[in-house]
C-alpha cells in the first residue's frame, strides 16, 4: 500500500469523522435547547424531552405506536406511488408533442394553486371518511412535486445524444430507456427527497382531520385532552419516520447513480 493511498483513506476517515461529528453536536445543542425551553416555559407548554422519550417507549411498547406508523404509511405509500407514476409518466408522453406540452403546462401550473387541504371537507362528503379522501390529497400534493422535477430533468436532457441515438437507429423506446431516464434520474432522486416527506406530511395533517389510526390522529388526540408530551411524542415519531424514509432513498439514489463519475467523487 503507497503513502499516497493510506494519506487518502486517512482523508475519507477524518472527513466522515467530521460530518458525523457535527451532526452529533447539532442533536446535542437541540436537545438541550429543548430542555432549556421545557424548564423556561413549563411542561404545560414544552414536554421534557425524557417524558418524551419515556411516552415513546411506552407506545412502543403496548404496540400502538407502530400500528399508527403502519396506519399513516399505508395511505403514504399508496399515494406517493400513483402520484410517482403519473407524475413520471405524463411528461415522459409530453416531450413527444412539443405543441401539446405549451398548451397543457400551463393549465397543470395553474392547478398548483388549488389549496389541496382546504379540499378536504368536499372529498369527506364525496368519499366518506375512510382512507381515500386523505389518499386523493397525498396523490394531489406529490403529483406537482414529481411532475415538475421530471419535466426539469427532460428538458435538461442533452439533443445531441437523442439524435446521435436515431442516427444509429435506436428506437423511441431505447431512447426514453437509456439516455432520457438515465439524464434525469438526479431531478427524479431530488424530487423523492421531496416528495416522499410531504407525502407523509400530508397524511398526518389529513389524519387530523378524519382518521381512528395514524401518527396524526395521535397527535390530534393529545392536543384535544391538553396532553403536550403526547403532542410532542407524536412529532418526534413523525420526523423519525421522515428521516428513516429520507435514508433509505439516499441509498437507493447512490446504488442507482453509482455508475456516475461525479457520484463516486463526492462520497465520503
Amino acid at each position: 500500500m503507497t503513502d499516497t493511498t493510506i494519506d487518502t483513506e486517512a482523508s475519507v476517515v477524518w472527513r466522515k469523522g467530521a460530518v458525523y461529528g457535527g451532526r452529533l453536536l447539532i442533536v446535542i445543542t437541540l436537545l438541550g435547547a429543548w430542555d432549556y425551553g421545557a424548564r423556561a416555559l413549563g411542561r404545560l407548554f414544552f414536554a421534557p424531552p425524557l417524558d418524551v422519550l419515556a411516552r415513546i417507549i411506552a407506545l412502543a411498547q403496548s404496540g400502538e405506536m407502530f400500528s399508527d406508523i403502519l396506519a399513516t404509511l399505508r395511505v403514504s405509500v399508496a399515494g406517493f406511488v400513483i402520484a410517482a407514476v403519473a407524475g413520471v409518466l405524463f411528461p415522459l408522453l409530453l416531450r413527444h408533442s412539443q405543441r401539446t406540452t405549451e398548451a397543457v403546462e400551463p393549465y397543470i401550473m395553474a392547478s398548483m394553486g388549488i389549496p389541496k387541504y382546504a379540499l378536504a371537507p368536499w372529498l369527506i362528503l364525496w368519499f366518506g371518511i375512510g382512507d381515500l379522501p386523505k389518499l386523493v390529497v397525498v396523490t394531489l400534493v406529490v403529483f406537482y412535486i414529481l411532475f415538475i422535477t421530471t419535466f426539469a430533468g427532460i428538458r435538461g436532457v442533452d439533443q445531441r445524444l437523442v439524435k446521435m441515438a436515431r442516427i444509429i437507429g435506436a428506437g423511441e423506446g431505447v431512447i426514453s430507456r437509456e439516455i432520457i431516464w438515465n439524464s434525469l434520474l438526479p431531478f427524479f432522486f431530488s424530487g423523492l427527497k421531496i416528495a416522499f416527506p410531504r407525502a407523509v406530511s400530508a397524511t398526518i395533517v389529513g389524519e387530523f382531520l378524519v382518521s381512528s389510526q395514524g401518527v396524526g390522529r395521535y397527535i390530534e388526540h393529545a392536543r384535544q385532552v391538553s396532553d403536550t408530551t403526547g403532542v410532542f411524542a407524536g412529532i418526534v415519531i413523525a420526523i423519525a419516520l421522515v428521516l428513516a424514509i429520507n435514508g433509505l432513498v439516499n441509498r437507493v439514489e447512490r446504488w442507482s447513480l453509482s455508475w456516475r463519475p461525479v457520484e463516486r467523487e463526492m462520497q465520503l
